[in-house]
């Protein structure tokens, strides 16, 4: 069920999955959960606040969604969105792929950056392929809503063939991603529209 209107607990199913916008209090179970999972992996330091938060979170053009099971909060994602019009807003992938950026995507056009991909630790193994389809879409309908040219995805390179399911390609070269102790290569993809349609195919397969 791919759904990123905010509902109420009277009518969540126990199985059902959805996505919703975070907003205010929602917002601290976003942090909690990058902590969890970036902590469990050893890809950031321990902190006494438990929570993972950066400097981008903050921004007007940055988007967290959390999705569900039920009542359960199982994984998040964050969209970034880089505007002409507002170019004092950066998104992070501009730190480290400036020129892959400038070259293939453009500073011209809209193009959202999907980013802080995490499934809760307790849920890896239940039902984390849904949770990350889920979320996915929703980026995906926020980047045509905002009608970007292009989304972007720094991944690590072992996560490659899942992205270029949709359409994605590599542009880079591999590269340290701001705030994490892995690797990431650059990804970009054009065929929003198409993406958006094999995302949908696939999560009713689900």
């Amino acid at each position: 069920m791919l759904n990123t209107a905010i509902q109420t607990q009277a009518t969540i199913q126990q199985n059902d999955y959805y996505s919703v916008i975070a907003r205010g209090p929602m917002l601290d179970r976003v942090y909690g959960m990058r902590y969890r999972s970036y902590s469990a992996e050893g890809y950031i330091e321990e902190n006494s606040s438990l929570k993972f938060i950066d400097e981008y979170d903050d921004k007007p053009n940055s988007i967290c969604f959390l999705a569900y099971q039920g009542s359960k909060a199982i994984g998040s994602m964050r969209a970034c969105v880089y505007n002409p019009s507002q170019k004092d807003l950066m998104i992070p992938v501009m730190e480290v792929f400036d020129k892959e950026l400038r070259d293939n995507v453009g500073y011209d056009n809209v193009f959202v950056e999907m980013n802080k991909f995490v499934i809760d630790p307790t849920f890896q193994r239940k039902g984390g392929m849904q949770a990350r389809l889920m979320l996915m879409g929703s980026v995906l309908n926020e980047s045509l809503a905002k009608q970007a040219t292009s989304v972007v995805v720094a991944v690590r390179p072992e996560h490659i063939r899942f992205y270029q399911l949709f359409g994605a390609k590599v542009i880079s070269d591999i590269k340290s991603y701001p705030h994490l102790s892995f690797k990431t290569v650059l990804m970009v993809c054009t065929e929003l529209d198409a993406a958006d349609k094999l995302l949908r195919t696939k999560l009713r397969a689900a």
